[in-house]
């Protein structure tokens, strides 16, 4: 495996995986139970209901080209989101995932442009776009870290995709799932936004957005392996680096669920207005407000000095 093979497989898979398409026979195939597992799911819902209500939406693409970036697995980073002012104790190590990991490569997926542009056009409703991206995008999301875990591994490697691995746990709501006590509410034992600032992907926003090297409109997915690949190096110093805290996301936000006296939100609130959109479009939802018709939706921005 080299850099550039791994770019030329993701460019070629985003272009051409009928995952990364709007289309009635693209959910025959839904694994129910990882989806589910992975999304605000409705019990019930078939992958008939997930295909209905396309419209002139169909053949929509979700995602543009994927970046990706490298740290190696024992970089400290990792353990600082162990503090319980990032994640918690409960997040797990790459090694955990993988026993003699060397390298942890994080994804961004750029949401395609006709989509964001389409999700600033009313300040509370979700665009039917962003919602089918969100949703029916998750396909290609889960689709994209598979196929590179598995070209690792046809290389002679090992690879470890935590997403969609059986132990990834996601507390996406305020009571445990049986089982899943030791992972608090709204928390996750892999963190791919946590993730993300370690390889040097991008940072946190004001709002905990994430804000990638090519802005903060995208989903991302990362792979644990033990390819040993040279670390990208980062060109920011902390958490916020690529946010110059002009609010613009915390202004965008309809549920107004983020903190005032304190970087970060209110996931209850911001739960509580998912489930509203959640309601009325079943069985998809979404937001992404705060991703969305601010400065950093695009590109990566600078602290104030």
């Amino acid at each position: 495996m080299t850099r550039e093979k791994l770019q030329a497989l993701i460019d070629d898979f985003s272009d051409n995986s009928p995952t990364n398409y709007l289309g009635k026979d693209k959910n025959d195939d839904i694994d129910v139970n990882n989806y589910a597992k992975n999304n605000l799911y409705i019990p019930g819902t078939s992958a008939e209901d997930l295909a209905n209500s396309a419209g002139s939406f169909l053949g929509m693409r979700f995602f543009q080209r994927p970046i990706f970036s490298a740290a190696r697995a024992d970089d400290p980073g990792f353990a600082e989101i162990k503090r319980p002012e990032a994640v918690g104790e409960h997040h797990l190590m790459p090694g955990d995932w993988l026993d003699g990991a060397k390298s942890v490569i994080s994804f961004f997926l750029p949401i395609s442009r006709d989509t964001v542009e389409a999700n600033k056009k009313d300040p509370v409703e979700p665009a039917m776009e962003w919602l089918f991206t969100r949703v029916d995008g998750q396909r290609f999301l889960l689709a994209l870290g598979a196929q590179v875990r598995d070209a690792f591994i046809a290389d002679g490697f090992r690879a470890v995709t935590p997403y969609t691995d059986d132990r990834y746990i996601m507390q996406a709501g305020p009571k445990p799932m049986p089982g899943t006590e030791h992972i608090p509410p709204f928390s996750t034992n892999w963190s791919e936004r946590h993730v993300g600032v370690v390889t040097g992907l991008g940072t946190f926003g004001l709002s905990t957005n994430f804000i990638s090297k090519v802005g903060s409109a995208g989903r991302i997915i990362s792979v644990v392996t033990d390819w040993d690949v040279e670390p990208d190096a980062h060109d920011y110093e902390d958490w916020l680096g690529y946010c110059n805290r002009c609010g613009a996301c915390i202004r965008k936000c309809p549920a107004q669920a983020h903190f005032a006296d304190r970087v970060g939100k209110d996931h209850g609130v911001c739960g509580t207005f998912i489930g509203k959109t959640c309601a009325k479009y079943t069985p998809r939802y979404g937001c992404g407000k705060c991703q969305t018709g601010t400065p950093c939706e695009y590109r990566p921005m600078k602290p104030a000095s």
